[in-house]
């Protein structure tokens, strides 16, 4: 047996909140873009608006026009106002607005004349969320306008006014079906319980109380991440500060060990002194490669701290490489040979490096 009841009068939301835009995909043909409204699109406008109702920026000071069929677009119609738009609400199935409906408006909608509406978002507040794809996906972040239509384009949006709440008006009567339909239920009550305890709500809290909830979470979320855009920022910041003046220091250090810009050693120790943690280590290694602080060395003069004795003692016909040059040569012969054991033994470099110093001593 089946008895449907039927209420002819069109009933607006008992919470006097309307559903503006449902979330979800919305594909658009006209334009050829996919319309995403998500908990960051449906966030974004919510907030954006409210923040420009409080100021006093909408295109009528605290409120905006709603006309009908975007007739406000064309210079040839009539731009009447049919509503006005206060405030918005994000949820999780979409945006709600608060309106006032004016004296041609409330006629219109309350005997079912219009039953849906149409956003308008301009291009400059369209975020693209693909760069390859044939088809355009973008993430709408603020709200132009809104009219009332019968034929929108984003589907799925609840009706303006039901017709005295057809979902819950048509009752059925079905035999064997109505123990599985109270399970049913049953399942679903607990369900919705245990997501209001845990947001902190009792256990019997509405549905709208639940969406609310979960809605200034969201809220929340989006707040905070605005608030570490700054931080992350800072952060890059620094750390590029941070490697420059490492890079400074690493010139001063070897400028203060006499290795030249000129000296092609100076280009392989750099980046070998920049991967060491501390002064102390980057002083110990110039040590490993014959290098000490204070002793500025130029290529192809000689330096001591023992007394200068101008007697030649070296046998005749004999080169003897001084000073930098053969600090240098010999640096570079224990990098290479340094490079060449990390690359076999896969140890430290600065282990190898004093391998390679060792082997260098023992050869000589």
């Amino acid at each position: 047996m089946r008895t449907t009841i039927l209420n002819r009068e069109f009933q607006h939301p008992t919470d006097g909140w309307y559903q503006i835009e449902p979330a979800g995909e919305h594909p658009n043909a006209v334009s050829g873009v996919v319309q995403v409204i998500d908990a960051e699109a449906i966030t974004s406008i919510a907030n954006r608006f409210n923040a420009d109702a409080d100021a006093g920026r909408l295109s009528h000071g605290n409120e905006m026009l709603i006309d009908h069929e975007h007739f406000r677009h064309d210079v040839d119609k009539e731009s009447l106002a049919y509503g006005w738009l206060a405030r918005l609400q994000g949820r999780a199935d979409g945006i709600y607005g608060q309106i006032r409906f004016t004296a041609t408006g409330k006629p219109a909608v309350d005997g079912g004349d219009y039953r849906f509406f149409s956003t308008e978002y301009d291009p400059a507040d369209l975020k693209v969320l693909n760069v390859e794809g044939k088809v355009k996906r973008i993430r709408p972040m603020r709200l132009d306008g809104l009219t009332l239509t019968n034929s929108p384009n984003n589907k799925g949006g609840k009706p303006i006014t039901n017709r005295g709440q057809e979902a819950r008006a048509t009752t059925e009567f079905r035999q064997g079906a109505t123990a599985q339909a109270d399970k049913q239920t049953e399942t679903k009550g607990t369900s919705m319980k245990s997501v209001a305890t845990r947001l902190g709500l009792s256990a019997d809290a509405s549905e709208e109380a639940v969406l609310a909830e979960v809605t200034k979470l969201q809220n929340r979320a989006t707040t905070a991440e605005a608030e570490l855009t700054p931080l992350k920022n800072r952060s890059t910041e620094l750390e590029a500060a941070n490697s420059t003046l490492l890079g400074e220091q690493v010139d001063a250090l070897l400028d203060a060990h006499g290795i030249k810009a000129e000296d092609k050693v100076r280009n392989r120790l750099r980046p070998v002194l920049l991967c060491l943690k501390n002064r102390e280590d980057r002083t110990a290694t110039l040590a490993d490669f014959g290098f000490k602080l204070g002793e500025a060395k130029a290529a192809g003069t000689a330096t001591t701290q023992t007394r200068l004795h101008n007697r030649d003692t070296k046998p005749p016909g004999s080169v003897v490489e001084t000073g930098g040059k053969a600090d240098a040569l010999r640096a570079t012969k224990i990098m290479n040979r340094a490079l060449e054991i990390q690359r076999d033994t896969k140890i430290t470099l600065p282990t190898a490096i004093r391998q390679a110093q060792g082997e260098l001593e023992n050869a000589s």
